[in-house]
């Protein structure tokens, strides 16, 4: 039997670590959202640790129910994340298909970052609804929907990446302005705009030949 390498060993501690951080917090009495928050980090990991660890031994509808009962339980477990739980376990599921291991010559899914990233913005604004229900955290969803399309964009081809990814980045990241932009100056973020829109550009021209 092959020994467990580095990777499996730090993600079994950072697993333990986590939970025992949060069942100390509830042996003390604490039932806040700080509980809440380290408890789902701890089934995070290790939910991907496992859905790793059993990359290769078993089929992949097992992998698929392992995965599922890990959120249920991360569902029923909690109470004000349980909405950011639903869709955080969605979106991990689509970020560890992408990220996992391919047959020679097969390059990643880019609808898979595509629906991590969009799944995950929800999970941040529920969260954040959660966290802060008085504020407007709508910018939330056009930062991470910019910020998907960004990635998507700065991906080498190889590892899915795509061109045409730049310019839905740059249409939410002008909606994000606009919508955030109450006093009407816009002219005042146009330079800062272009800037970044040339910044991504560059990278991606960069990475593109390399």
């Amino acid at each position: 039997m092959t020994p467990p390498g580095p990777t499996r060993k730090v993600s079994t501690g950072t697993v333990l670590l986590l939970a025992g951080a949060a069942l100390l917090l509830r042996q003390l009495g604490s039932h806040s959202l700080f509980f809440e928050l380290v408890w789902l980090a701890a089934i995070v990991a290790g939910a991907a640790a496992a859905f790793r660890s059993l990359a290769g031994r078993v089929p992949f509808r097992v992998r698929l129910i392992v995965h599922a009962a890990f959120g249920l339980f991360a569902l029923f477990s909690l109470n004000r994340l349980a909405g950011a739980a639903l869709f955080g376990f969605v979106a991990l599921y689509f970020w560890l298909l992408f990220t996992s291991p391919r047959p020679a010559g097969q390059r990643p899914a880019t609808w898979q970052v595509l629906v991590a990233g969009v799944v995950g913005t929800l999970a941040l604004l529920t969260g954040a609804d959660a966290l802060m229900p008085a504020g407007d955290n709508s910018v939330i969803l056009f930062l991470g929907v910019t910020a998907t399309f960004t990635a998507i964009y700065l991906l080498p081809k190889e590892r899915g990446g795509a061109r045409w990814a730049l310019w839905p980045a740059l249409a939410w990241a002008a909606l994000t302005l606009l919508i955030n932009d109450p006093s009407g100056g816009l002219a005042r973020w146009l330079l800062p705009l272009a800037l970044i829109g040339a910044g991504v550009a560059f990278l991606g021209y960069m990475r593109g030949r390399g």
